[in-house]
């Protein structure tokens, strides 16, 4: 057995544990058997349980059942014009996500790719449709036809600066547009599966033009990046934070594009090169920190997440840095391993300069994607790619 193979070996049999904390049986509006971050947390979430479930179906196949009902609970609660938050309860909407993150489509794709039945998605087609397409329709810029974010929280991450204290529904950003150009992606996929030809012409067009948009809008050729922007200046948002590497995730970036921008920021120590892994925000930024902060809302602002080392971790492997992918998985395992052992539980996000456990303890989460890091880092698999 080689060294990375019993890192491999010792983080998988470290979570093995905790992934029976993560599953609810169906109450109420959520008619499905569902996912959830463990803690105190009941609700069913979009993106921590969309990552959740793709990471329990890449073990056993059978398990993307979970990630099914994610797929049908969110489309079971919508309303008649595709709205629905991205935050449901046995009761309904949690208001606190106005409307759920553009995963919807790559978790149906991805669950029907697992169980091998991608059938199940005709009778809910139209439903489908109108969530991907609510945010074409209700939060989008036509100038940058390019979608907005309604806020913060809605973005997942919370208090990233290049969002946080601008008008509700007026920044243009490049995490959120990634995730819509892969959305598309997959609609495409999935109505090519299920016979429908138009809307496979309709969503392939759509998704070409969005990346032609991140591209022609979002990139600053001059500071090597993507920005937001605000909508109602059109000037960029120049914060760096993980979110402007995104569209690496999405394999949006040219590789010259990508070389520039990973050695000049994601690289770079003085930027979000951590010892204990990527920051959210860069250290030279004047808001960077490392507090640790629950409410009003988590801490994106400097703090190492798992879920943005994932992302990253990909994003370097799609154009090349496989060496640095690797150690972001290492230092990943690390943090895991080490807080698992003091604490006997994980947390949702580290210290960036001391790997110290932050927030919400018993957080379980999406931190299971530690589990598959490593391995995927060595073989260069990508379990989310649509």
């Amino acid at each position: 057995m080689t060294t990375r193979d019993g890192e491999i070996k010792e983080i998988k049999e470290a979570l093995a544990p905790f992934r029976a904390h993560i599953k609810r049986p169906g109450s109420g509006s959520l008619l499905y058997d569902y996912l959830v971050p463990s803690g105190p947390y009941e609700q069913l979430w979009d993106w921590d349980c969309f990552f959740m479930g793709v990471t329990l179906a890449t073990e056993i196949p059978s398990e993307a059942v979970y990630l099914k009902n994610w797929v049908l609970n969110f489309v079971h609660n919508s309303k008649s014009n595709g709205r629905v938050a991205g935050c449901l309860t046995k009761h309904g909407f949690d208001e606190r996500v106005n409307q759920m993150k553009p995963f919807l489509a790559q978790g149906a794709f991805l669950a029907s790719k697992f169980l091998s039945d991608f059938m199940w998605l005709k009778k809910r087609w139209s439903k489908l449709k109108k969530i991907v397409l609510y945010r074409e329709k209700y939060l989008w810029s036509k100038k940058y036809d390019l979608g907005v974010w309604f806020d913060g929280m809605e973005s997942g991450s919370d208090n990233n600066v290049a969002v946080l204290n601008f008008p509700k529904a007026t920044v243009v950003a490049a995490d959120l547009n990634a995730y819509l150009y892969l959305e598309y992606k997959a609609m495409h996929l999935l109505a090519k599966q299920i016979g429908r030809k138009k809307d496979e012409k309709r969503f392939a067009a759509r998704a070409e033009k969005i990346k032609e948009n991140i591209q022609k809008y979002l990139w600053n050729a001059e500071d090597e990046t993507y920005y937001n922007i605000d909508g109602r200046s059109g000037e960029h948002i120049k914060r760096i934070s993980y979110t402007s590497f995104v569209p690496l995730w999405g394999t949006i970036a040219t590789e010259k594009q990508a070389i520039s921008t990973c050695k000049r920021y994601l690289l770079s120590p003085e930027y979000l090169w951590s010892q204990y892994g990527i920051r959210t925000l860069a250290q030279n930024d004047l808001d960077y920190n490392n507090q640790n902060i629950m409410k009003p809302y988590s801490n994106w602002q400097g703090p190492v997440w798992i879920i943005s080392n994932y992302i990253m971790m990909h994003g370097l492997l799609h154009y090349g840095f496989q060496k640095e992918a690797i150690e972001i998985a290492q230092k990943s395992n690390k943090l895991i391993l080490d807080d698992i052992k003091t604490s006997g539980k994980m947390h949702e996000n580290y210290d960036a300069e001391t790997g110290k456990p932050l927030a919400a303890p018993d957080k379980i989460g999406w931190n299971l994607l530690v589990a598959n890091m490593l391995l995927e880092a060595v073989h260069n698999k990508n379990p989310f790619a649509v």
